[in-house]
């Protein structure tokens, strides 16, 4: 985030909604995934001017692996438009500011949240971190 006085810069992730019947190729699975939002925007006394590099992911809710998915089809679902995401669609996010800040620390693997790297139990459903 850049801020001053009455202006700033900051990143946004906005989580969009869930979705059915997506085929995950890390667990080889279909399941339903989380469509997230990210982009970043100016404001002026906090009211949003204008905002730039939007992208669109999808978190798989089997095995929690981010996927970048078209920016036209990510707008398409955000608008309420029935889009079929395919496999061929689904591209590694290996790098990027979302990838980067949604894996800062390690994921449960029974609850997904995350948490820091250094804990030995989740602090959110109590198990024991693998």
């Amino acid at each position: 985030m850049f801020f001053i006085g009455i202006f700033g810069i900051q990143n946004k992730e906005k989580e969009i909604k869930y979705l059915n019947n997506i085929s995950c190729s890390n667990c080889n699975d279909e399941s339903t995934a989380k469509l997230i939002k990210t982009y970043n925007f100016f404001h002026f006394f906090f009211i949003p001017l204008f905002k730039w590099n939007e992208k669109y992911y999808v978190i798989c809710s089997n095995c929690s692996t981010v996927f970048e998915i078209p920016k036209d089809k990510g707008k398409r679902i955000e608008n309420g438009e029935d889009v079929e995401i395919t496999y061929w669609d689904l591209k590694n996010a290996e790098t990027g500011y979302y990838n980067n800040s949604y894996t800062a620390g390690n994921r449960c693997s029974y609850c997904g949240n995350t948490v820091e790297s250094h804990f030995q139990f989740c602090p959110y459903c109590g198990r024991r971190l693998r």
